[in-house]
């Protein structure tokens, strides 16, 4: 008897342990869940601002690059307008430049305007990732129409004011000397390559 009293006890000691252990997980669950519901809150409202903050970043870079189309094309209604939608949960963006109503992507309006464009968008990158502030062209506007340069040659100059960077623009276009702070000239000699300072 003392036998069997002693395994009910020893039962009702195992189920007393289980019963608290019970309540103890059961404790725990709830506090996994709410911990987890703030998470998800939380991972909510981080995706948001993020979104806010590329989509402010976009809106700067759309406003900066029509400026300078606007001022490089200024007898022309052209516009760059960045569209963005969401693929498989994530920001895609398409680059859109708009002529007369025309929409086009990329370079879709000739090479001046594609050149215009990538230009900025190299300005907008060494910006955004704190490059020197340095930029080398190499007959990087060869191919803007003659009418356009002494407006590309002002654009160049007031971003590089604006933005302090210096610009060494190689070109054959004497032009672009008109709002360039100095100029040098490289000819040919008989001893080599001449580099003179004309402005």
């Amino acid at each position: 008897m003392d036998s069997l009293q002693s395994r009910i006890d020893k039962m009702d000691g195992i189920y007393t342990a289980l019963s608290d252990r019970k309540d103890e997980l059961s404790k725990e669950i709830e506090s996994i869940k709410e911990q987890s519901d703030v998470l998800i809150k939380t991972s909510a409202v981080l995706k948001h601002v993020i979104d806010m903050m590329v989509n402010d970043e976009i809106k700067k870079m759309a406003g900066l690059i029509s400026y300078g189309l606007k001022t490089v094309f200024e007898d022309q209604n052209i516009s760059f307008t960045p569209v963005i939608t969401k693929k498989n949960d994530r920001i895609h963006i398409e680059l859109i430049t708009e002529k007369d109503g025309i929409k086009g992507e990329f370079g879709s309006f000739g090479g001046s305007v594609a050149v215009i464009e990538s230009f900025l968008l190299r300005i907008l990158s060494m910006l955004k990732l704190k490059l020197g502030r340095l930029m080398l062209l190499d007959e990087t506007f060869a191919s803007v129409g003659g009418d356009y340069i002494p407006s590309t040659s002002l654009l160049v100059s007031q971003l590089a004011q604006k933005l302090g960077l210096d610009v060494l623009l190689v070109t054959h276009k004497k032009e672009f000397e008109t709002y360039a702070d100095q100029v040098f000239r490289a000819t040919e000699s008989p001893h080599g390559l001449v580099i003179e300072r004309t402005k």
